[in-house]
């Protein structure tokens, strides 16, 4: 039942929004309660490494809350927000009692000195709301105690942040435009996470007012931005601020079913999958802006980008259930954001290239460091999904949950895979009594040949990219599905035109000239790989447990040498595309919708 507060506000933001004769639109599909998840393998991994090598040995009082107690800093950024929001989470997930006592320390410290006006952020009084990035900062510590709220049912939290919601209101209502100092950078990119922070306080209260400084005062509605490549003044054209936008604008169309609201999301899909956009890393964005060129060097895949391209693509496949957006988030999570993090979790990396040395970040605060803690703690989110009729399994995790089906109640379901290293998965259901539902599972576009069975029957029906299973289940039965996995050879294109990359599954590859020594000072970029020469894959564990490398022979200069590739997020890879002997078996990118231009 939707209560009147909350149809009030939806008939809000559907007057608000342009296209107001539209009517609220339902996702195709909805999350599952990540405390109802249990993950062990890949994805479990990155997460302890986040939470126990990274989040747990952070010098939280002195470098992420000191200065919110103090509020005499005249600029800067910490992050603190989405530090707090990735605890939450992590702790709700994980039940961890060190998380939970930060994540309780985090909120009480944030809201305890809140100023009596509502203000919560850390610069002096000359500054708030005036320069950078003080509304940035704030709205993601408004985001966090919200999430406290809704994962904890704290209410303290949410008091604190209804009180920074009406701070907002007071400063910035009818003069949003006018109040932030945009002569250096741009509205959007000053005020990055306000709107959907903004569009949770609403949820969580239903007040109106929070919903109309999304779409009367930030005018989120209405927005348009080009894609415009490069830094240019004032600060424009950055990935993150462009995606964050794209997400509040999702939320509205779900409120308002406003076709226009799609408009943006849709641009950036485009330029990605049709444009150039989309690197081989499955992410995007170099100096944290827009580019197509396919250059692998220097500052490039701003982890930032990466994580709001993960939650975007969660977004769509929650609205849309195409298949497309599971495989898009599979590339990222498995190399972008794998490689933006050391094999112990502790250092963490603002850009990830996929050519030349890349470097750790200076220190654990800003905005990359703490919305990759984000991104990871949304993971068990990503596993499994609800609707259709039935479930879907999305990404190949050993797991275990127990999903609630309006068809059949509760049902047991489990995983059994090593995936990534495998493409066998064995799908064990187990509904508390007999009942008919449809099990999907995802077909990587990666994937040429596989084949699947129920308890030994062979089954074959697919539809928009996912295997679809309609029958009725009893406790016991198990779907084997074999992907195979072989190497393949991906075609590059613009700067890597004539080159390949080498991936296996959703696993790309790539050279550590230390693992391979008779290389010497030799530039990879001359060296030319024999793809017939590539052996099977080896066991390798320097990048995580149960890692995988492969062989095969390459020549530099005349000599030929025998060459080690390993995953992607090796700290040392340097190396990505390589000229090929042959390039007949080499194919263009799944994931492009054409050979861009």
């Amino acid at each position: 039942m939707v209560d009147r507060r909350h149809f009030l506000g939806l008939a809000a933001a559907a007057a608000a929004a342009p296209g107001s004769h539209a009517a609220p639109v339902s996702d195709a599909l909805a999350g599952v309660d990540p405390r109802a998840v249990r993950l062990s393998g890949y994805l479990a991994h990155r997460i302890e490494r986040t939470l126990q090598g990274n989040i747990l040995k952070l010098n939280i009082d002195e470098d992420f809350l000191r200065v919110f107690r103090e509020k005499k800093s005249p600029s800067g950024f910490i992050g603190v927000g989405k530090l707090l929001d990735a605890v939450v989470r992590l702790a709700y997930s994980t039940g961890d009692a060190r998380a939970l006592a930060l994540k309780k320390h985090l909120a009480e410290v944030l809201a305890g000195s809140q100023l009596a006006d509502g203000y919560a952020g850390m610069y002096h009084p000359a500054s708030r709301l005036v320069k950078a990035w003080d509304i940035h900062e704030q709205a993601y510590i408004l985001l966090g105690l919200v999430s406290d709220y809704q994962f904890f049912g704290e209410t303290a939290s949410l008091a604190a942040a209804r009180k920074l919601g009406d701070y907002f209101v007071a400063g910035l209502g009818g003069k949003f435009d006018r109040v932030p100092d945009t002569r250096e950078i741009h509205l959007a990119m000053l005020t990055t996470g306000f709107d959907r922070a903004m569009l949770a306080l609403y949820r969580a209260t239903g007040e109106e007012r929070y919903l109309r400084m999304v779409t009367e005062d930030a005018q989120v509605p209405s927005w348009r931005l080009d894609i415009v490549e490069g830094r240019r003044p004032p600060y424009y054209g950055h990935a993150y601020a462009f995606m964050t936008r794209c997400l509040a604008q999702l939320e509205l169309y779900r409120l308002s079913g406003d076709p226009a609201l799609l408009i943006q999301t849709r641009k950036a899909l485009a330029y990605l999958r049709r444009g150039g956009g989309l690197l081989i890393t499955g992410s995007a964005s170099k100096t944290e802006c827009w580019y197509s060129d396919q250059s692998g060097e220097g500052d490039l895949t701003e982890t930032c980008a990466t994580a709001y391209f993960i939650r975007t693509f969660d977004n769509l496949l929650r609205l849309e259930g195409r298949s497309l957006y599971g495989d898009l988030m599979e590339r990222a999570i498995y190399n972008a954001l794998a490689a933006a993090q050391s094999p112990d979790g502790r250092r963490l990396r603002y850009y990830a290239p996929f050519e030349g040395p890349r470097v750790y970040w200076d220190r654990d605060t800003y905005c990359c460091p703490n919305n990759f803690r984000r991104i990871v703690a949304e993971l068990p989110q990503f596993v499994f999904y609800t609707g259709q009729g039935g479930f879907l399994v999305n990404l190949y995790e050993p797991a275990a949950a127990t999903l609630k089906l309006e068809q059949a109640g509760q049902v047991r379901v489990t995983v059994e895979t090593e995936y990534p290293n495998s493409g066998n998965v064995r799908l064990r259901v187990q509904p508390a009594a007999p009942a008919r539902f449809m099990v999907r599972m995802r077909i990587p576009r990666w994937c040429r040949r596989w084949r699947a069975s129920v308890n030994g029957a062979r089954v074959a029906d697919v539809a928009e990219g996912f295997l679809r299973i309609d029958r009725r289940w009893r406790s016991g039965d198990a779907v084997d599905l074999r992907l195979e996995m072989p190497w393949r050879f991906v075609k590059g294109f613009h700067a890597q035109e004539g080159r390949v990359a080498v991936m296996r599954g959703p696993l790309l590859f790539s050279l550590n000239p230390a693992r391979s020594p008779s290389l010497g000072d030799g530039n990879p970029r001359d060296l030319v790989i024999d793809p017939g020469s590539l052996r099977a894959p080896e066991p390798d564990h320097t990048v995580r447990p149960r890692g995988l490398a492969g062989r095969l022979q390459g020549t530099l200069h005349g000599r030929t040498h025998n060459l080690l590739l390993t995953e992607f997020p090796d700290p040392d890879a340097r190396a990505t595309y390589f000229r090929a002997t042959d390039l007949t078996t080499a194919a263009d990118d799944e994931l492009l919708e054409r050979q861009p231009a």
